[in-house]
């Protein structure tokens, strides 16, 4: 009896702890309204929903063979034929459901996130034990599958891939791989994503390296690269329309909430480390020491047509006016932006000269930092 009254607690918390990380991790998803969706997808929807068994298990098998079976370009749902975190090469197997699929089909995949990989070590061992498993869980099919020197030999050794995925990241390669993510959901308790073919996967090369070149819009309207110490998961920096249609704006005109940062990256930025490789931006000649903020296209396009105008016509700058005012909203920012560079473009050594001081004053002595 106590046996069984245990079983039961803990599964009770179990399913808790699930409730709980699902509500966390799609709160800023996108609503799907399944009834408008193509009958083939709404039928594939409602098996998934099925409680697992035997029959949901083949249906889903068979639908899978049938399904892939087709010409490129022809399918109009399809799904995963395993987790993804056993898919060796996941943007190999993205861009061939991109190129078996219609235009606007849909891809239906599934995986663990990282935090529920994370609690379930935590709920299945006690809480040192797991500590430990959790520590060389993550180091062996997290890292070792990153790094270019390891790779080889996790491969080698691992009989059955398990790698960890942080949600970020897949969200991120679903975007590189030409596809929108248009529903994320936990289904009892794997994590499903819902994407529709957009476009052809991009041809952009991608690094899972310390330093990262963001596309930046700088003088004249030209796109570059900035240089950055990793703050983010990988392929964040594709999410960036994503996280704009479903994240508010916070204080300082950062995105509310944006799970993308790392807790490392968070720590980074506190200190100003991540801007550092920006520096050879500076002896590019693509940005200056003192200017407007490097922005990306989405987040310029914000802007308004008279600012974009103004704000192109100098290089971005490493230290921005926003550490002058510390504006809140994202017209408080303009206007900050506005009146550093009226001054500019009047004196422009002179302005720059007194900006620097003022915002090394603010960030050394008043630890002024943004978002």
């Amino acid at each position: 009896m106590v046996a069984k009254s245990n079983n039961r607690k803990r599964k009770y918390d179990y399913e808790r702890l699930v409730a709980m990380i699902a509500h966390s991790e799609t709160r800023h998803a996108p609503k799907f309204d399944v009834s408008q969706a193509p009958a083939e997808l709404q039928e594939v929807i409602a098996v998934c929903k099925q409680p697992r068994g035997p029959e949901r298990s083949q249906w889903l098998n068979d639908y899978v063979v049938k399904s892939w079976s087709v010409s490129d370009g022809e399918a109009e749902v399809l799904v995963s034929a395993e987790h993804l975190n056993k898919t060796r090469y996941i943007n190999r197997y993205l861009r061939q459901a991109n190129a078996k699929l219609k235009q606007d089909g849909y891809f239906v995949g599934s995986f663990d996130t990282e935090k529920m990989r994370r609690m379930k070590i935590f709920a299945h061992y006690p809480q040192i034990v797991a500590y430990i498993v959790y520590f060389f869980d993550f180091l062996w099919h997290r890292m070792f599958p990153k790094l270019p020197l390891l790779r080889r030999f996790y491969y080698l050794c691992t009989n059955k891939v398990r790698k960890v995925i942080p949600r970020p990241e897949m969200l991120g390669r679903f975007y590189y791989c030409g596809f929108d993510v248009v529903s994320e959901k936990y289904i009892h308790d794997r994590y499903y994503i819902l994407a529709q073919k957009k476009r052809e996967p991009s041809t952009e090369p991608h690094t899972n390296g310390m330093i990262v070149r963001l596309k930046r819009v700088g003088k004249d309207g030209k796109l570059f690269n900035v240089y950055k110490f990793r703050t983010m998961y990988a392929y964040s920096e594709f999410l960036q329309g994503y996280v704009y249609e479903n994240n508010d704006l916070d204080k300082g005109g950062k995105f509310k909430d944006d799970y993308r940062v790392t807790e490392w990256g968070r720590w980074l930025r506190r200190l100003w480390i991540d801007e550092l490789p920006t520096v050879f931006n500076i002896l590019l000649g693509q940005m200056k020491l003192v200017g407007v903020r490097p922005l990306s296209q989405q987040y310029f396009d914000l802007y308004s047509k008279d600012l974009q105008q103004f704000r192109v016509k100098t290089k971005p700058g490493l230290f921005p006016p926003y550490y002058v005012d510390m504006p809140d909203t994202l017209e408080e920012i303009q206007e900050s932006e506005r009146r550093y560079l009226e001054a500019y473009f009047e004196h422009p050594f002179r302005t720059d000269w007194q900006y620097f001081w003022k915002i090394v004053g603010n960030i050394v002595f008043k630890g002024k930092r943004s978002k």
